[in-house]
């Protein structure tokens, strides 16, 4: 069955100022090596970054979008030209009223395309763009409605709990309120989502759950009582909109990375493709690992296969994939389970402790052989 036109994702505008898939699960996941060859979804181009700490030789960052595209583009000039503290009042960290001027200074690293796409969204670059997207617009608006539902009393004081059990008698307590609840049927529904660009007519679920508010409840609470909450930036920014500290953000951000990243940035090639497309015109046993986000949910069930049919021919024997679902149960085809093997015990433990919140499944898979793909010729596009 293939996704309807009227089904899909808006694509064409920036979805993601930041990324919102827990880069420590990736980390984990794919285990780099130094000079290894990785495949991310570039979204919010912050996980792409975090990567080159684990010291791939190339990252191949690709995205349908190509807004995210430009996101990158520009993320790596500020890298490349900033000092730490002017990057983190660029891209919307700290206060700023300088960045439509610092902006001018990254000029030259953009190509003419992202030059043109960013002149155009000026506002957008002076409001910091790691909150420009459709879905950092949505968590603004949650976490102002939160603010009055909850109160500022009560959301410092989650962040106050020092153990996970705290956090749970917390939560029982004072926290999982009738407001709470009803929060998530005002926006976890498909109309609101579908505003926000994440039409949902296609979503499915297989968690036990009747609705979008009840399994996005669920997943709150884990990430509120079983995730330490004070180095969980994810959980900081849906009830604060904000980071909490300048320790808590994503790691290519931390002032000790900086330098790290910055030294590593010419090792990523920017890609604006559909990611199946791209691995057909790859190399067999050319990429070590993948990161692939829950980019699947986006597709039918036959394009899902044609994907991972790609990923085991272009993978060497031993690449790891890491791989997500929001809410779609998408996967490995049965017919490739004998080249894929899904790491059970692990992917149980990074979705136990994986800090994004929204994700059903973070799972790690090893591909092993290429006997039959070796054979199955490349489609032509």
């Amino acid at each position: 069955m293939s996704v309807k036109p009227q089904d899909r994702v808006e694509l064409f505008d920036l979805l993601f100022g930041m990324s919102w898939e827990d880069p420590a699960s990736d980390r984990r996941a794919l285990a780099i090596q130094p000079g290894e060859t990785l495949l991310t979804v570039t979204s919010g181009a912050c996980n792409t970054l975090t990567l080159l700490l684990e010291d791939p030789g190339k990252v191949y960052a690709v995205d349908i979008n190509p807004s995210q595209s430009y996101l990158l583009e520009l993320k790596c000039a500020a890298v490349r030209h900033l000092d730490y503290c002017e990057l983190r009042a660029f891209l919307g960290l700290s206060p700023s009223d300088q960045r439509l001027q610092v902006f001018e200074r990254l000029r030259g690293d953009l190509t003419a395309a992202a030059l043109r796409y960013w002149t155009g969204k000026a506002e957008a670059v002076r409001k910091g763009v790691v909150h420009a997207g459709k879905y950092e617009s949505f968590i603004r608006l949650f976490s102002r409605v939160l603010g009055v539902l909850q109160g500022k009393k009560r959301i410092d004081g989650l962040f106050r709990c020092e153990t996970l059990e705290q956090q749970q008698d917390y939560f029982d307590r004072r926290w999982n309120t009738l407001q709470w609840r009803l929060l998530f049927k005002l926006f976890a529904n498909k109309r609101v989502l579908a505003r926000r660009g994440l039409t949902a007519d296609y979503f499915k679920f297989d968690d036990g759950s009747s609705s979008f508010s009840e399994s996005f409840l669920r997943r709150a609470r884990r990430a509120m009582c079983e995730i330490p909450v004070e180095s969980n930036y994810f959980l900081a920014q849906y009830l604060l909109a904000h980071y909490r500290s300048e320790e808590a953000v994503p790691a290519y951000l931390l002032r000790e990375n900086l330098p790290i990243v910055r030294a590593r940035l010419d090792r990523i090639k920017i890609v604006t493709s559909d990611a199946q497309s791209w691995l057909g015109r790859q190399p067999t046993s050319s990429i070590d690992a993948f990161s692939l986000s829950n980019i699947c949910e986006l597709m039918s069930r036959e394009e899902t296969g044609r994907l991972f049919a790609e990923v085991t021919r272009a993978a060497r024997v031993g690449a790891r994939v890491c791989f997500r679902n929001l809410m779609v149960p998408r996967g490995v085809p049965e017919t490739l389970a004998s080249e894929i093997e899904l790491k059970e015990e692990l992917s149980r433990e990074l979705i136990a402790e994986d800090r994004s919140l929204v994700y059903s499944r973070v799972q790690a898979l090893v591909v092993h052989s290429r006997s039959r793909s070796e054979r199955r010729p490349v489609m032509t596009r």
